[in-house]
């Protein structure tokens, strides 16, 4: 995925971006503890233990957890990095141990993403910070397909699930949600936006085909993506991604 030229590719390639500048932006002093949700690979772990944070990493894979270390190892930052297998939804750590929390990739992929946000919040520090994205449901390049478009997603998945119910097969767990929804989310879980950031357009199809180059997507989504930085109306909020800086409230 950090190797590709694809958009898709891209578009994951400046999300670690974005999360990695909005970590350098917090000023946090060295030795400060971040815990990684859903490490993958390692590359964003590394990266921040090459900063000088100690880090936690945590991933329901063991595959995963396997690669960090091995990535840990071949850029000398072991010791400053701990892994484990862990899932989202019960945490196997204190409250308020962290400095950071990150999850980056994991909450679409979760049946409660409410469960999921209150335990990132439960073992931040308060007056640390979250850094979580979702899935936008309204992605622009879904709304201008008529076989993906949102508003016609409940029969899809009432044709979907009728087939899949015959075969017996199930869905999988992913949800999406829209940025108001999901700022209530982090809301309810005593987190408090501090900067929201909506990325990603393309790749655009027409029925599932795709219309355009390898090359054209990247184009056309590096410009509506400027778009998106300036604010411009309706493109701000239809990238498909949103990546949200959060901070926990201090409760006396």
């Amino acid at each position: 995925m950090y190797e590709r030229e694809d958009v898709h590719a891209l578009i994951h390639q400046q999300r670690r971006t974005i999360v990695l500048r909005l970590i350098d932006n917090l000023n946090l002093s060295q030795d400060s503890r971040i815990l990684e949700v859903g490490c993958g690979a390692g590359l964003t772990t590394v990266a921040l233990a090459e900063r000088g944070y100690v880090v936690h990493a945590i991933d329901s894979v063991q595959a995963m957890i396997d690669l960090t270390r091995q990535v840990a190892a071949r850029l000398g930052t072991e010791p400053r990095v701990t892994t484990s297998l862990g899932d989202v939804q019960n945490l196997p750590f204190s409250d308020n141990m962290f400095s950071v929390v990150l999850a980056i990739g994991v909450i679409p992929w979760l049946h409660s993403s409410h469960k999921a946000i209150r335990e990132l919040a439960r073992v931040t520090k308060p007056g640390g910070h979250v850094i979580v994205n979702a899935d936008n449901r309204w992605r622009l390049n879904e709304i201008l397909d008529p076989a993906r478009n949102p508003l016609h997603a409940p029969l899809r998945w009432m044709i979907r699930n009728s087939v899949h119910l015959r075969q017996g097969a199930s869905m999988p767990p992913t949800r999406r949600h829209s940025p108001r929804e999901f700022d209530s989310v982090l809301s309810k879980a005593g987190l408090v936006k501090v900067e929201g950031v909506t990325l990603g357009f393309g790749p655009f199809s027409f029925f599932k085909r795709k219309i355009f180059s390898d090359k054209m997507a990247r184009n056309i989504h590096c410009m509506l993506q400027n778009l998106a930085d300036c604010d411009v109306p309706l493109i701000r909020v239809t990238g498909a991604q949103y990546i949200v800086l959060a901070t926990k409230l201090n409760r006396s």
